[in-house]
This record gives C-alpha cells, structure tokens and sequence, in this order.
C-alpha cells in the first residue's frame, strides 16, 4: 500500500515503541475506539488517535478499517450490539421493554459525545444495529402489531428517542433555561390562572420524566393500532 494516503504515518519509527506486525487484531481496534468514544466522544476517534493508542501504524490499523467512516461504523455496531440491546430484551410484558429499550438507548448514546449527532445524519446498518431494530420490531410484534404497523412505529420509536436526546444535547426548547422566562413572566402577570397554577411543575419536570410521557403516548398508540389490526 502506497504511503501517498493523506494521513499515512510519516513519524520516525523510533518516535514511538510500535507492536510486531500482524499482532494486531479488529477487536483491539474496536475495544480501544469504544474507550476513547466514551471517555471523550467521538470527535476525538481518528485513525491516527488510535494507531498511537495502539503502539501501531497507520498503515497496520489501515489492514483492518479501510478509514475514519469504517471506523465509526465498527464502533457504533459494538455499542448497538453489545450495550444497547439488554440480554434479557425478550423478557416481561411488550410495555416494559420498549421503556427498558428505550432508556438503554438514551443511556449508551448520551454516554458517548457525538454520537447522535452521527446517528442523526447518517444510516448505519451493521449487525449490531440490525439486531436492535429486529428487537425492536420484535416487541412491536409481541404487543399485536402487524408488519406495516409495527414498521410504522419502529420508526415514530427511533424518532422519539433519538430526537428527544438530540433535543437535550443541543438545546432543549423545554430545558428549564428555556422555560425560566416563560415562568419569570407568568408569575407577575396578572391572569392566566392555568399557567401560573402549572409552574411549580414547569420548574421541576426533567428530561427523564419527558421522556416517559412520550413512551406513554407511543405505548397507548400501539395498544390502540394493536385493538384495530
């Protein structure tokens, strides 16, 4: 492989201690890419953060992620396979474990910086993230949907718990900053006796608990499609 790539590794070879060659694997590629993806998000997970990482060259990690996007890719199916989906997905009533699916979703993403911004603007569709849609689908089914309705709200799901998480990392219209105006000016207005008796609960309620509510909404939807199939 020609060392005219971009970012080829043009360090002297006594710069850094390197590994023997071939003794790198995919899976150390993939374990030290979850670290650094968890630890200070995925901008910082470049090609060449982890061949320095790794003690290796550009050129070794080259063998096995063709580039950065490959790379992503290969991180994004760990995460989606194996701390995402729960081992015990198929367990308890179709209700529970949409939420638990769900939470592991907003958890495992809201960990890693960056990601739901690369979920948000790009497909992926690795193994990993397969298996978590056919979950998903799964419980659709379990809960009496058919394949067009459960299609339909695999999707409103994703949208749901994507959007609210990529709401709340890049500024959330119902984030207490946004609302403190609203409630500053509800309370000396005179009237409007609705909103000044809802504010204590404006101030209080939580991302979490928004969250719940629109998994109620998408529950008693699917219950409701569910009675018409």
């Amino acid at each position: 492989m020609s060392s005219s790539r971009p970012d080829a590794d043009h360090s002297s070879p006594a710069a850094r201690p390197r590994r023997a060659w071939g003794s790198l694997s995919r899976a150390q590629i993939v374990s030290r890419g979850l670290e650094i993806a968890r630890d200070e998000g995925m901008q910082a997970l470049t090609i060449r953060r982890l061949a320095s990482d790794l003690g290796a060259s550009r050129m070794a990690l080259y063998r096995h992620v063709p580039d950065k996007e490959a790379l992503v890719d290969l991180v994004m199916d760990a995460i989606a396979e194996h701390d995402i989906v729960p081992l015990d997905v198929d367990e308890g009533p179709w209700q529970q474990r949409l939420r638990r699916l769900a939470a592991d979703m907003r958890r495992e993403l809201a960990a890693r910086p960056g990601l739901v911004d690369i979920l948000m603007t790009r497909a992926h569709h690795g193994p990993g993230a397969l298996r978590l849609v056919d979950s998903v689908l799964g419980i659709l089914a379990d809960a009496g949907l058919g394949e067009r309705q459960a299609a339909r709200h695999y999707l409103i799901f994703v949208d749901l718990v994507l959007g609210r998480l990529h709401r709340e990392t890049h500024g959330d219209p119902v984030d207490h900053h946004r609302t403190a105006s609203l409630v500053a000016l509800a309370e000396e207005a005179d009237g409007h006796p609705r909103l000044r008796a809802a504010l204590p609960h404006l101030r209080d309620l939580t991302p979490e608990q928004i969250l719940e509510s629109e998994l109620d909404m998408l529950i008693l939807a699917v219950e409701t499609a569910a009675r018409r199939t």
